[in-house]
């Protein structure tokens, strides 16, 4: 079936036909490949592996036993996201109860860039540590790594980046990847962190747990095997922290309750805002002490820190969104006004919502700019950018995201060249979990989900029902939709598409996830949308919506458009005999004023007495002349030619002098005009359901 409004993605459902709400969570089990959930949920400590089975810690524990029995000042060096915070905080905290002399650092994200740097370097050696230990970095610091050994102080690496085929020579380097004892390969870098403070303290250090958890699910790591286990344990130990600074931001993040999904939508994002304006520190700080007045005093830069990144990523996805050429089939935007730390962001979004692979960059005043690059699709951009190795400073990164910097001067080539690697030429695929009915999900259900934190089901909800629609805070959609009498609402975030494609009486199929909205003590079940196709014949209403709004790209190409220009060259508004036309979008219109004009004895009659004045005057001239639009001044011409009140020789007009009385309904024209105006008024003014109605009855649709 032809969709009238077009989805997005194809839809690839994993089970068919119709799941029963009593059937969903085990469906929701499969799907993740998980055979016993309790087992699943539930597994512990028995799950971890020894941390000596990673290659070199045994000699990474002696050198840092060795320091603190010395007092020979350390230093974790770690990353500016919310892995690296974390690892820094936890390895920390380990050490200090040892009686270690440590400190921490890292990066500027906007002076240095990511991980240890010659910088960083230069000051370690100025400030005398004898040991580095650098978390969720290092493992591609060669250059790095062979100064501080030059320099006579050692470095130990512990990271979970790819490796490139020549490795540092670091004192120890722990990678879990590089271990071939070692059975699970995909820690998060605060995961490897915890294995060392683990393996150097001879102690399992519970209360560092949540901060292991967060980190993990953070950095989007594999939930299985002991990244699970971490993830179990470290919420059960969020629940009764200890760290003053996580306690505060559960106070000020508002959860309903401490699940996966509060992680990653509440708790990490703040911990990454303050990395994304260079201050990282500040997250560091608040995790690290266990004074509850410092941590007061921090949770209000936290906060501000995540609310400034907030508004400048709406600002800056706006304002990439006025630069990019949407003809492109890789969206390439650069700016000087763009701040670095949101470009990530800013990338992913415009990713999402255009369906193309994006890469945001931001110049600076030597025109060096640095960027971000999303994949969609089947795109490879760390491919792309291997292929555009001779326009970049340097690059890095993996299949889906990567990070470019570029002179300004390579920008134009690097556009076109992008543009032609690009291979997103099928729709790109959106897996769903099942169909369901919607008005049959109970909440109990989604209650259940929503406790193991399955946040990423998605759902697809059939023959829906579009009562109303409405913009929240000027940039969120929320449809009203009924399924068997009752109402449901479904909200997309940050996209006002479904606004002005769909109107109320569409019948509409969504797909997206579940969630329970609690609002004045009432729960209600939520549709958060990821993808919506109309499969009925649509009247799309913009009679008072500018056409800038109007994005064609997901309607169907049988589209006809009701507007000024359609009525102008048409003699009514019907679509008969068209049997392919599923969509009628409905104005703006403009004429009416104009139409009036003409139609009336006084308009026509200053037109006439104003050409009487120029008894022979060329076509081109009369528009200007008579004050009015050339489609006004040609209709005008008509109706008095069928009035035989002027002759037309070509492009000349020449008034005729007549003492007989006209009457204006004799000319075919002005009755012509008059239909239309009356089909204006009824598309101006009338019912969109009327009109609606009239088109599908006077109009062979193909429904």
């Amino acid at each position: 079936m032809i969709s009238m409004l077009k989805a997005k993605y194809g839809w690839n459902v994993a089970v068919d036909g119709l799941v029963l709400d009593e059937d969903i969570f085990n469906h929701i089990l499969k799907n993740r490949g998980i055979d016993d959930a309790n087992r699943f949920f539930n597994m512990g400590k028995e799950t971890l592996h020894d941390p000596f089975l990673l290659k070199d810690m045994n000699k990474a524990v002696s050198r840092i036993l060795l320091a603190i029995s010395a007092d020979e000042p350390i230093i974790i060096f770690g990353d500016y996201d919310c892995d690296g915070i974390t690892a820094i905080s936890v390895l920390y905290r380990a050490l200090k109860r040892l009686g270690a002399n440590v400190d921490y650092d890292l990066p500027d994200r906007f002076s240095d860039g990511y991980g240890l740097n010659q910088k960083a370097v230069q000051k370690i050696i100025e400030k005398k540590y004898r040991l580095v230990i650098t978390v969720d970095n290092g493992i591609t610091c060669i250059e790095e790594v062979r100064n501080l050994q030059q320099a006579k102080i050692d470095c130990i690496i512990t990271d979970h980046h790819e490796a490139k085929d020549i490795l540092p020579e670091a004192y120890a380097i722990i990678h879990a990847k590089l271990s071939p004892l070692y059975p699970w390969k995909e820690l998060a870098g605060v995961a490897v962190a915890y294995k060392l403070a683990c393996a150097v303290c001879a102690s399992e250090h519970d209360d560092l747990l949540d901060l292991v958890m967060i980190g993990t699910i953070a950095d989007l790591m594999p939930l299985k095997d002991e990244n699970q286990a971490l993830v179990n344990l470290g919420l059960k130990q969020l629940a009764k922290t200890t760290h003053p600074g996580l306690k505060k931001l559960i106070q000020h993040s508002h959860l309903d309750q401490l699940n996966e999904t509060a992680i990653a939508f509440k708790i990490a994002p703040k911990i990454n805002s303050s990395g994304r304006l260079g201050k990282a520190l500040d997250a560091v700080k608040l995790l690290v002490t266990d004074q509850d007045d410092e941590a007061n005093l921090l949770i209000r830069d936290i906060e501000q820190n995540h609310s400034t990144r907030k508004d400048l990523t709406e600002e800056a996805f706006l304002t990439c969104e006025r630069l990019m050429n949407q003809s492109d089939n890789v969206l390439v935007i650069s700016s000087t006004n763009l701040h670095e730390g949101i470009i990530g962001i800013c990338a992913q979004k415009m990713a999402e919502k255009y369906q193309k692979t994006t890469c945001v960059i931001c110049f600076d005043e030597e025109g060096i700019g640095k960027g971000s690059c999303r994949a969609f699709g089947g795109d490879n951009i760390l491919e792309m950018l291997d292929a555009n190795v001779d326009l970049l400073i340097k690059y890095g990164g993996h299949s889906q995201a990567a990070g470019l910097t570029i002179s300004e001067s390579n920008l134009t080539l690097f556009k076109e060249r992008m543009n032609l690697h690009s291979r997103l030429a099928s729709q790109p695929i959106l897996n769903i979990d099942m169909r369901l009915k919607l008005s049959t999900v109970t909440l109990p259900t989604v209650k259940t989900l929503e406790k193991y934190s399955f946040f990423t089901g998605t759902y697809l909800f059939e023959n829906l029902s579009v009562r109303s629609k409405s913009i929240m805070a000027g940039k969120h959609t929320k449809l009203v939709v009924m399924d068997a009498d009752r109402s449901f609402e479904a909200i997309i975030f940050n996209n006002t598409d479904y606004f002005y494609l769909l109107e109320s009486g569409d019948i509409v199929d969504i797909v997206g996830g579940l969630v329970i909205n609690q609002w004045k003590n009432k729960e209600t079940l939520q549709i958060m949308i990821k993808d919506l196709r109309c499969q009925t014949f649509q009247v799309l209403d913009f009679r008072n919506h500018p056409k800038e709004v109007l994005d064609p790209r997901w309607l169907s190409n049988e589209t006809v458009v009701i507007n000024d220009y359609y009525l102008k060259n048409n003699d009514n508004y019907q679509i008969a005999g068209n049997t392919n036309i599923n969509t009628v979008i409905l104005g703006p219109f403009e004429c009416l004023p104009a139409l009036n004009k003409i139609l009336s004895k006084d308009g026509l009659g200053h037109i006439y007495k104003t050409i009487q004045n120029v008894p022979t005057l060329e076509t081109t001239h009369l528009a200007s002349l008579i004050g009015s639009s050339e489609w006004i001044a040609e209709e005008a011409m008509m109706i008095f030619s069928e009035l035989n009140l002027i002759e037309r020789h070509g492009s000349v007009i020449k008034v005729l002098k007549t003492d007989k009385k006209r009457f204006l309904d004799e000319s075919l024209t002005y009755r012509r005009l008059a239909d239309t105006k009356k089909t204006y008024e009824f598309l101006m003014e009338g019912d969109l359901m009327a009109i609606k109605n009239q088109l599908m009855k006077h109009s062979e649709v193909k429904l």
